[in-house]
């Protein structure tokens, strides 16, 4: 069974979609600004490093529902040790966007000392149809995708497992974090009235169960849910790989 891992747990944080649509661009200008990245980008970098320092050659990340680029900028200078590129995607990845993602590269590279290894924001639609043609020559080796499974349709998260399941290695990883239900139960009372919200907005969206439905999911398509971490404000780190 999937190995569990314990963290403190607080209130639930907004989602990265939700957050771009209320910040305010930060003073730099060009950089947009989510305070939910701010917050978890830490824990998620404490998930990420140990699981692609096993890897003995250096690797590929696609990041599905990159947002302003926060997460890209600071988790790919933190790990350029053993990843040689990042790759940042979005719906509705505007000039806007991309130059936040530019930004955020740029200056998390420079704190870091790292060279800068995030690549050109570019479309990525997972509800298309084989979206993932287009990226299996990439030399992808895993995916990330943070705050997208309860902030889209579930044909989203579908198009996802299907993708990482054409795309990914046999060594291959992919990360799904944000909140999830376990065993048809939400993890706090926070997390219920956050789905409220979230249906209420679009009656497509809603938190996930873990098991139940993405992990059900997965499994369809040859992919098996092998560890499920918990992280600060109620939610989970999701770790994949092929069966």
């Amino acid at each position: 069974s999937p190995s569990v891992c314990r963290r403190s747990l607080g209130p639930v944080c907004c989602p990265k979609s939700m957050a771009l649509s209320a910040d305010t661009q930060s003073m730099s200008g060009k950089k947009l600004f989510s305070a939910a990245c701010e917050r978890n980008r830490g824990p998620i970098l404490e998930v990420l490093r140990p699981r692609l320092h096993r890897q003995e050659a250096k690797q590929n990340v696609l990041e599905l529902a990159a947002g302003s680029g926060q997460h890209a900028g600071y988790l790919a200078a933190r790990l350029s040790d053993v990843v040689a590129r990042w790759h940042p995607t979005d719906l509705g990845m505007s000039e806007e966007k991309q130059a936040s993602i530019a930004a955020w590269a740029l200056e998390e590279s420079a704190a870091a000392g790292a060279p800068n290894i995030v690549q050109e924001g570019r479309e990525l639609d997972a509800r298309s149809d084989r979206w993932w043609d287009g990226w299996m020559d990439a030399g992808i080796s895993h995916l990330f995708v943070a705050n997208m499974t309860h902030i889209s349709p579930w044909a989203s998260t579908v198009g996802l497992l299907r993708g990482a399941a054409a795309i990914l290695p046999p060594h291959g990883l992919l990360f799904i974090y944000g909140p999830f239900n376990v065993e048809g139960r939400f993890t706090s009372e926070s997390n219920a009235l956050f789905d409220q919200s979230l249906r209420a907005r679009d009656a497509a969206w809603g938190i996930r169960d873990m098991d139940a439905e993405v992990g059900a999911e997965a499994a369809k398509v040859g992919l098996a849910l092998t560890e499920k971490i918990d992280m600060p404000a109620n939610n989970f780190t999701l770790v994949f790989k092929k069966v």
